[in-house]
């Protein structure tokens, strides 16, 4: 049986590559099957392009030579902007993503890219193969759609546009290193000018329009001269050799030589809940209304992306500095108060040992983190092993940590509710920080050792005081009573909680077989009427009452499953 399964593996591995003669006939057919019509004269390209009000923002940039930065928390209005933008775009339009689903948000923004393709505009899109589309029909499709639209992936599994259950459990089995390497950046660039970084995928999930799941996530449209950094950083992705061109998978070359393409209405009616989002992209007062008031004229700002070979070349870690490093520079030159809003709370080694010298040299340190609970997360194993180091990061780093509700009591302000119901669960995508009330960021980063190693990401750092109190009040918002539960230590019982501590401290450490029962923390919802206090206040627990570990978790296996991910899987925390 094994022996057969290496067989069948290594037939799928000499398979990987797209033979030469495949591919020229695939290239030759892509060429001759692409639309080369415009809806628009060559000469007139830019005239059929929409006004947008954030021309204003740009010619403003300029004058003053300060890039124009917003924070853009509601998904909705995200998608909004993006849609403006596209029918505004005159020359190009570049996005990087890590997944693009094929549903009514993703839908919609192809759709979108495609006129503008038709009217003259480049279009190019990096995908990251895994989680992109995962339908070679389609992919086929796109490959043909237009000249001016090009679709390329990083790291595709087996040379194929889309993975089977069966090839994604043959690379587990014989190519896991390759399969963790994915790209992970998240940029939207519209004419060089108008950009927009951070957390959001291109799925209806991220846009608020999924009824069984929906993510509060960060970004930041950037307007100005940082664009061009941008830019730069996604050119060296677009001809990078881990990013192939559609016609270089075996799936969509054959595909396309057998005229298998998906046949997509792209020009059918939006559905009526899109309609009314659609009419006001093209409505400039409106987005001038929506958006305006909160941009802010940075002081400072730079992009920063790792390179596209930062997860196959360990020689390119060492000689490119990448974001992580960026990151521990920054934290470790922290003085008052670290502010960090991750979904995945689960530092690495390194990052848990440079966060121990910090407090060390700033006992007084004011070290706060909003993450996702149980009941909120997309990912209940990396909160099991979270959950390992609970006891770690409020006792030792002295952490506030704040966990977000799958109900947030502030749900109708934080998302659009058109498509939603009372039982779809929100969970929270943002990464940022702020740093002494002066430094932060936006991106892609999750802070955890996949981001570190395994991961390509982006990311803006801003230097600049007003937008730093902009961010840290929509963070502290996430983390309100009402939206969030406190994780903090339990009551202590003399003499049984120290030992049990010692106890813990020893399993926890274990990658394997960590099975001490008592937990050190809990968590707590404040009591109505009751005002927020510390954990080390006197009155603590007249303000608090325990909801236990797992709060509004309902089901039991899901309980279950962490507690053994936590027993047992800590050695697979680097690849989590």
């Amino acid at each position: 049986m094994k022996q057969g399964l290496l067989i069948i593996i290594g037939f799928l591995l000499l398979g990987c590559q797209i033979d030469r003669q495949t591919l020229r006939r695939a290239e030759t057919v892509t060429e001759l099957k692409k639309d080369v019509t415009l809806t628009c004269p060559v000469n007139e390209i830019t005239a059929c392009a929409r006004n947008t009000a954030f021309s204003k923002l740009y010619a403003t940039s300029q004058m003053t030579d300060k890039n124009q930065m917003l924070i853009l928390d509601h998904g909705e209005q995200s998608l909004l902007a993006r849609i403006n933008l596209i029918r505004a775009a005159q020359n190009s339009i570049d996005i990087q993503t890590f997944i693009w689903n094929n549903d009514e948000a993703g839908n919609w923004v192809l759709a979108e890219l495609i006129k503008a393709a038709r009217r003259g505009v480049k279009v190019s899109i990096i995908g990251d193969q895994l989680y992109t589309m995962d339908n070679s029909w389609l992919m086929a499709e796109l490959a043909t759609i237009h000249q001016n639209f090009e679709f390329r992936l990083y790291n595709p599994v087996f040379s194929d546009a889309h993975t089977s259950a069966f090839e994604f459990a043959s690379a587990i089995a014989c190519c896991l290193v390759t399969l963790n390497r994915r790209m992970h950046n998240k940029a939207f660039v519209v004419d060089d000018r108008y950009a927009i970084v951070g957390g959001r995928n291109y799925s209806s999930r991220y846009f608020d329009w999924d009824a069984t799941f929906n993510y509060k996530d960060r970004e930041v449209m950037a307007i100005g001269s940082v664009v061009d950094e941008i830019v730069t950083s996604f050119d060296q992705f677009w001809t990078s050799p881990h990013v192939l061109p559609l016609t270089h998978l075996n799936d969509v070359a054959n595909r396309i030589i057998n005229n298998q393409e998906a046949q997509t209405d792209w020009d059918k009616p939006l559905p009526e809940f899109v309609q009314k989002l659609s009419r006001q992209a093209d409505d400039n007062v409106f987005i001038e209304h929506t958006f305006f008031s909160d941009f802010v004229a940075v002081d400072a700002v730079e992009y920063f992306s790792d390179s596209h070979d930062k997860p196959f070349n360990k020689d390119a870690r060492a000689a490119n500095k990448q974001l992580t490093e960026k990151f521990h520079d920054l934290f470790a030159r922290t003085k008052h108060e670290l502010l960090i809003q991750t979904p995945y709370l689960v530092f690495s080694r390194k990052a848990r040992q440079m966060f121990r010298n910090l407090r060390k040299q700033h006992p007084d340190l004011k070290l706060r983190v909003s993450t996702n609970s149980l009941s909120s997360t997309d990912a209940f194993y990396v909160y099991a092993i979270s959950l390992k180091h609970k006891r770690f990061y409020l006792k030792k780093l002295g952490m506030q940590i704040y966990e977000f509700k799958q109900r947030p009591g502030m749900l109708e302000k934080f998302f659009a509710t058109h498509q939603t119901n009372e039982h779809t669960r929100f969970g929270m995508h943002s990464k940022s920080f702020v740093i002494d009330d002066k430094v932060s960021m936006i991106g892609s980063h999750n802070f955890d050792p996949r981001s570190d190693v395994l991961n390509t990401e982006s990311g803006f750092i801003i230097y600049d005081r007003e937008f730093a109190a902009k961010l840290t009040a929509s963070i502290e918002q996430d983390m309100l009573a009402e939206n969030s539960w406190l994780v903090a230590a339990k009551e202590q019982i003399p003499f049984f909680s120290h030992v049990s501590g010692f106890f813990a401290t020893i399993s926890r450490k274990l990658p394997i077989f960590d099975i001490w029962p008592f937990r050190y923390s809990t968590s707590y919802e404040l009591l109505p009427g009751k005002e927020p206090v510390p954990r080390d206040h006197p009155d603590f627990f007249e303000h608090y009452k325990s909801v236990g570990n797992f709060p509004d978790v309902d089901l039991p296996l899901k309980q279950i499953q962490t507690l053994i991910i936590s027993a047992f899987g800590g050695f697979a925390e680097p690849i989590m």
